[in-house]
């Protein structure tokens, strides 16, 4: 898929599962909405911010409840993402932790702090970025309030993500 089309799926997504634009994004309704799939707050490694796996025909999330707030809301889209998006290689066992000097033997697509980033983790932090910053919210907050912090605690996202997201929309330079 193009970044375009990942972007859009994103969109779409938000769009069937958060229509009222809730923030934080609800994904318990995707959860309830997708019988095979489960999502876990737990603790995990310190280097983990998020996993994804496949056992027994369920698709399992976990995400590191050490992390900040912000930081587990936006790791929970990104391995939504990869459900939406990556739900074959997942299936197949292929272990790839953000670059593939990272393996395991777990069928788990980790996403970890220090990690390059990868096609697959890109694709996810795309689709992350569309379905819990959708474009039409973050430019009428971006309108209204002109600020990265504000527009930030709006989304429940980092700064850093919602500078990254206001730029892809050339919204900031």
């Amino acid at each position: 898929m193009t970044k375009q089309e990942i972007s859009e799926l994103g969109e779409q997504i938000a769009q069937k599962y958060n229509p009222q634009g809730l923030s934080p994004f609800p994904f318990e309704k995707i959860q309830e909405a997708n019988n095979d799939l489960k999502i876990y707050i737990a603790t995990l490694d310190d280097q983990i911010s998020g996993a994804i796996g496949f056992n027994e025909n369920v698709f399992n999330i976990f995400i590191n409840n050490n992390k900040p707030k912000t930081r587990q809301h936006f790791t929970t889209a990104h391995e939504v993402g990869h459900y939406f998006l990556h739900k074959d290689i997942i299936k197949k066992q292929q272990v790839l932790v953000d670059s593939d000097q990272y393996l395991d033997g777990n069928s788990f697509l980790y996403r970890l702090d220090s990690a390059e980033p990868t096609q697959i983790e890109t694709e996810a932090n795309n689709f992350a970025a569309s379905l819990i910053m959708p474009e039409g919210l973050v430019r009428k907050a971006w309108e209204s309030i002109k600020n990265i912090e504000e527009c930030a605690k709006i989304f429940n996202v980092s700064t850093s993500a919602m500078s990254v997201r206001l730029e892809r929309l050339t919204l900031i330079t």
